[in-house]
């Protein structure tokens, strides 16, 4: 696996979370053992968009970053363990739990060693 293709790994990952919280709005947080109110279900759903823009950002970085792309990576690491921090935190506080949280921990987790031992070589 090269760096490029833990990009878009990323990517797909971003695009499907996206799409669920977008249109699986309810499902989406409630997985997440989230009370889902009107104003949860409008917060996830701009989540959901957010996560769309980042999928797009993620899966062009490739293209765009040429020589860079490495440098792009060790970004990238950051970003993942700094969702990884955040979910566990809430994990381990039980202000989220679930499917959601669960399984995006172990994703992000994942995806953050990858690119960080990517970006290296």
């Amino acid at each position: 696996m090269n760096l490029a293709l833990v990009f878009r790994a990323s990517a797909v990952v971003l695009f499907l979370n996206g799409l669920m919280a977008l249109f699986m709005t309810h499902q989406f947080m409630s997985m997440a053992d989230f009370k889902v109110t009107a104003d949860m279900h409008t917060l996830g759903q701009f989540m959901g968009v957010t996560f769309l823009i980042f999928a797009l950002i993620a899966w062009k970085t490739v293209d765009l970053a040429g020589n860079h792309l490495a440098a792009f990576g060790k970004v990238y690491a950051l970003a993942e363990a700094m969702w990884v921090g955040i979910i566990a935190y809430h994990v381990v506080t039980g202000a989220a739990g679930g499917a959601t949280a669960l399984v995006n921990l172990g994703i992000s987790s994942t995806l953050a060693v990858l690119f960080f031992m990517k970006s290296r070589s």
